[in-house]
């Protein structure tokens, strides 16, 4: 991999993992008005990012998508064993666009938001394990 891949993967990866940290940090507040659906956008957008970034890394372009069962499908034309994570992915997909907006918007449950996180962390997890994240960030 060269190092304009290299970084760029690195860049996806970072921004990834800021929108997971943002989800975890509102998840840990103990009030109980914690903005739930901004939990689960931030929980889509991490996992469209690493999945984005496993692309990247193996060379992949991709189009403008947020729709996670489309992204895992081109990651699956990379790794098979993808199909594993499909159905989880794709039910954070709503989440990308539609909680954002007044005309569909919904506050998720606390359950739904933990979910979304669990979801996640099990991505990007599942996705580590099938790059050498260790080239990226080093």
């Amino acid at each position: 991999m060269n190092d304009k891949t290299k970084e760029y993967v690195r860049a996806w990866l970072s921004k990834a993992e800021s929108d997971r940290k943002n989800a975890e940090i509102i998840m840990s507040a103990a009030d109980t008005s914690a903005p739930l659906d901004t939990v689960c956008f931030h929980c889509q957008q991490a996992s469209e990012k690493y999945l984005k970034a496993y692309l990247i890394y193996h060379n992949q372009t991709f189009g403008y998508s947020h729709n996670l069962a489309d992204i895992v499908a081109q990651c699956m034309q990379v790794d098979q064993s993808f199909a594993s994570i499909q159905r989880k992915a794709e039910t954070l997909t709503p989440y990308a666009v539609e909680i954002r907006y007044p005309d569909d918007f919904y506050i998720p449950t606390r359950q739904q938001a933990e979910e979304a996180l669990t979801i996640t962390t099990e991505i990007r997890d599942f996705i580590f394990a099938r790059m050498d994240v260790r080239r990226c960030v080093d």
